[in-house]
């Protein structure tokens, strides 16, 4: 099929794995703007969304956010890096961890297929529930892990009169209220909440320049290679968790837009603050010899109590600081909650029949519990959720771009009506079997805490996790592979 074919979807169509119909939303919800187009695939003549800056200002947005200073804070007190060894991890890893997420972005306008939908094309409807079940997952446990950041703002501002729990209750509270709106919302609030937050990092940088310092490489020889490898994973964990919802937030744009354009825009909206925000957060820790009121906020509280403590002599205006800062979280936390509740639609066609923005307020739910009981733990949570997340991420990533590089003639053979008939699209087995021999072979290489894998053992004094590495070529070996296979005697 023609790629730049402006394609008219049907007004309905029906799944062969369950009796699904998507029909015209009632006036009723259409003047509640609440958005009800769940998992169809949008028609061209229905893609409105003609602000092409836009795959900047939402990604940039989105990854504009305390998040990201609290991987790049990992580098010194726990992987023992310095500073220049942890800023060519950033520099280098972000570029790797941006690129597939970017690529898929171009896939919305494209297609006008939301990426769960996009990657029944490989892994087909039954494999594409799996794939949907994890990206529940990892849109709940990022949010868990933005929930917590905000809330130890607050719970700093407050000198702990609010309690974390509450913190996270109120922030997950307004995030909702956001995401059950959909698209169009999504987009109208991150191309303006980047604005405040980079006065906000700019004050922070202001205050704590003074002193920072060139942080020594400790570590030497291959001691020094594994802990390199291990910062590197955890930075790459980091992006790619957008990979498997990238095209989500293009879909209502028009197949006329320049996809080299498009990929740029939300390359760099990515890119640009992870590095510079990643960098700050190295700046900080830097700061601990000289501050050992920094090192002993950061001890009580983690990223929220050091930013805090860097902020207070300003006072009562450092403390107002805070409180934006937290409510900055909520950029990062709307689109999990909008796309987790497309992939609970795309789980089982009984679900389609639930409104989108149900999902949404449970998917709420769910995380703020789990944020409200992991509070205590969060550089553990954050730290080890990073890497699995990698680990899947990477081997689901190669196996998208593969189908469409390599078997699907760089996206030239897609038959889009076919979204959701299971008679005509992969059975799966080849996606998910090399998303998990990816992942086992992840498991050899990764180096954390509760397992050092036996290649990682062999890498320096603490091991270096190559999990990452492991994964990206045994899926995409293993996905050639099976595909062809799959291909040879299934015929599809």
């Amino acid at each position: 099929m023609d790629p730049e074919k402006h394609y008219e979807y049907k007004d309905e169509e029906v799944a062969t794995t369950g009796d699904v119909s998507f029909e015209t939303a009632s006036a009723e919800e259409n003047a509640l703007h609440i958005e009800i187009q769940g998992i169809k695939p949008v028609p061209e003549s229905q893609r409105t969304h003609t602000r092409i800056t836009d795959n900047f200002t939402l990604w940039f947005s989105v990854n504009t956010t305390l998040a990201n200073l609290a991987i790049g804070a990992l580098a010194i007190p726990v992987f023992g890096l310095g500073f220049w060894d942890s800023f060519s991890v950033i520099l280098v890893c972000n570029i790797i961890a941006v690129a597939p997420g970017a690529f898929f972005v171009t896939f919305g306008p494209r297609y006008g297929m939301r990426q769960m939908i996009i990657s029944r094309f490989s892994f087909g409807i039954y494999g594409g529930m799996f794939a949907a079940l994890v990206n529940v997952v990892v849109c709940i446990g990022w949010s868990v892990i933005n929930a917590i950041l905000a809330a130890q703002l607050l719970t700093s501002v407050s000198n702990g009169k609010l309690p974390v729990w509450a913190a996270i209750i109120l922030l997950s509270f307004i995030t909702v209220i956001i995401a059950v709106f959909g698209y169009r919302i999504v987009h109208h609030y991150e191309r303006f909440s980047w604005i405040p937050m980079w006065i906000i990092f700019f004050i922070i940088l202001g205050e704590a320049a003074h002193h920072m310092t060139i942080t020594p490489i400790t570590a030497v020889g291959a001691t020094e290679a594994g802990n390199w490898l291990s910062f590197a994973a955890t930075v790459v964990g980091y992006n790619p968790g957008w990979v498997t919802c990238a095209a989500d937030y293009s879909v209502n744009q028009p197949a006329s837009f320049d996809r080299r354009v498009v990929f740029i825009l939300a390359f760099l909206g990515s890119f640009i603050p992870s590095v510079l925000l990643q960098t700050l957060g190295v700046g900080l820790t830097t700061g601990f010899a000289s501050n050992p009121s920094w090192a002993a906020a950061w001890d009580a509280n983690s990223t929220g109590g050091l930013v805090g403590e860097v902020l207070s002599p300003l006072g009562a205006f450092g403390k107002f600081l805070l409180v934006l800062l937290a409510l900055g979280i909520i950029a990062c936390n709307v689109p999990n909650g909008y796309s987790v509740a497309l992939s609970f639609q795309v789980i089982s066609s009984s679900l389609v029949k639930v409104p989108q923005w149900t999902w949404t307020i449970l998917g709420c739910i769910v995380y703020t519990i789990i944020a409200c009981f992991g509070a205590d733990h969060f550089s553990d949570i954050l730290e080890n959720f990073l890497l699995i997340l990698a680990y899947y991420v990477a081997p689901y990533a190669v196996v998208i771009l593969l189908e469409h590089i390599v078997f699907r003639k760089k996206g030239t053979t897609y038959n889009l009506e076919d979204w959701n008939d299971q008679s005509k699209l992969p059975i799966g087995v080849a996606a998910v079997g090399a998303v998990i021999i990816g992942f086992g072979f992840a498991l050899l290489g990764m180096s954390q805490v509760w397992l050092v894998g036996p290649i990682a053992k062999k890498i320096g004094d603490y091991g270096g996790d190559v999990g990452f590495e492991l994964a990206i070529a045994m899926s995409a070996l293993s996905y050639l592979a099976l595909r062809s296979i799959e291909r040879h005697f299934v015929g599809r």
